[in-house]
């Protein structure tokens, strides 16, 4: 996935590429580790799970599709998981990360994370790509 997203154009953002250009099916194998959050704000009320991957949702024990990241995370660790969001938003870049992920009602489950921005036809950080597998599988 970082391999794709690197090589996309940037017409509009300098750094990120255009959402209606990302095409999964050049990346299938992570499709099945792949969140799509619809960002409508910088709050966790305004990221919302698009799409969620197979393996993810066995991973999370849920599928979070259509609910928005405040309903979904426990309410241990809910601002720094905002301010990571932001942080990949305002710097257009992707981050990488190992963390631990709090769901409401489940143990934390320890990821490797990968966030991409991707922007619309005005410049704005539009939607999150997230690859998401269990630490564990490494």
């Amino acid at each position: 996935m970082a391999d794709y997203f690197f090589q996309m154009s940037r017409v509009v953002c300098p750094q990120a590429p255009l959402w209606s250009d990302f095409d999964p099916m050049v990346v299938p194998g992570v499709l099945e580790w792949m969140i799509v959050l619809e960002r409508q704000s910088p709050t966790l009320e305004g990221h919302v799970v698009r799409l969620m991957g197979e393996s993810v949702k066995k991973v999370f024990g849920a599928n979070l599709t259509g609910k928005t990241l405040s309903a979904s995370l426990s309410d241990k660790d809910l601002a720094r998981r905002q301010q990571d969001l932001n942080a990949v938003a305002e710097a257009r870049q992707p981050s990488f990360h190992v963390s631990e992920v709090p769901l409401k009602e489940r143990e934390f489950i320890t990821i490797y994370r990968g966030c991409f921005p991707f922007c619309d036809e005005k410049g704005d950080i539009i939607r999150l790509v997230i690859v998401a597998a269990p630490a564990s599988s490494a």
